[in-house]
């Protein structure tokens, strides 16, 4: 996709992530600015191939409404590191701010970032209900496709910055019940915040696509049974040592997630 400077929303992302990579910040954070840099154009080319997918085709307004708050609804990781530190702030509430002070006629791009990292709720706001359906949509697809397609480059940065004590091998009663109820899982009632519990939490990212269009693309390119395949052939090897271990885990994982579509 080209990158189009002219789009003011485009153009804030764009200057408030190149300006922290050369503010002398370390390499973690320089590879993490990038990687959310880049992560929003993915999430931007995705909405893009969900409105095309959209029958009957979507207003011109509505469109617009997506594609910019597609592009902005990650400006507020750019805060995320105080000090050379990552801290756990809310990205979503981060990023309202700085589209309030850049573009604050985006009234609806605001409100959209606000609650895009929140699980849909009847506390979202009714306008824009239709728009984040499509913005959280193309977040999780995009995030799919990246696993998949760089399943080895993620995983070598996550085991290099994840303590031992986080890989963790059980999974967690939350994960279970989201799988039978085919609902997404809420990280807050998540007890073992481990890296398998987080990475296990994405492919209940399934059962909360809202768009036809969004089911559609999971579909069609079997992007959660290529994401299981990746977990239990590249990832679970890399953090379980034993092989019977392994095979226990991949066991449960496949019988977790038997339905069709992780296939």
């Amino acid at each position: 996709m080209q990158i189009d400077l002219d789009n003011k929303a485009t153009r804030i992302l764009v200057q408030e992530y190149v300006n922290r990579l050369y503010s002398r910040c370390s390499e973690e954070e320089a590879n993490y600015y990038l990687y959310k840099l880049i992560h929003s154009f993915d999430v931007l080319q995705t909405a893009q191939d969900l409105i095309q997918l959209t029958k009957p085709p979507l207003s011109s307004t509505m469109k617009r409404h997506i594609l910019d708050a597609a592009i902005l609804h990650d400006i507020g990781r750019c805060y995320e590191f105080q000090n050379g530190k990552k801290q756990n702030i809310d990205h979503g509430k981060m990023g309202a701010v700085l589209i309030k002070k850049y573009l604050p006629q985006m009234k609806i791009e605001q409100l959209t970032t606000l609650f895009h990292n929140k699980l849909p709720s009847e506390k979202d706001p009714a306008k824009i209900r239709p728009i984040l359906n499509y913005v959280r949509d193309a977040d999780m697809l995009a995030n799919i496709k990246y696993q998949i397609e760089y399943t080895e480059l993620w995983l070598n940065h996550l085991l290099w910055s994840v303590p031992a004590n986080k890989l963790g091998i059980k999974i967690d009663s939350e994960i279970y019940n989201a799988s039978q109820n085919r609902t997404q899982v809420d990280a807050q009632k998540v007890k073992q915040h481990t890296f398998l519990n987080m990475l296990l939490s994405q492919f209940c990212w399934y059962y909360g696509l809202k768009t036809q269009a969004a089911r559609k693309i999971a579909k069609r390119d079997k992007l959660f049974g290529r994401y299981k395949k990746a977990v239990c052939e590249i990832v679970i090897p890399r953090i379980v040592k034993q092989r019977k271990a392994q095979n226990q885990l991949i066991k449960e994982i496949n019988d977790l997630f038997a339905d069709p579509m992780f296939n």
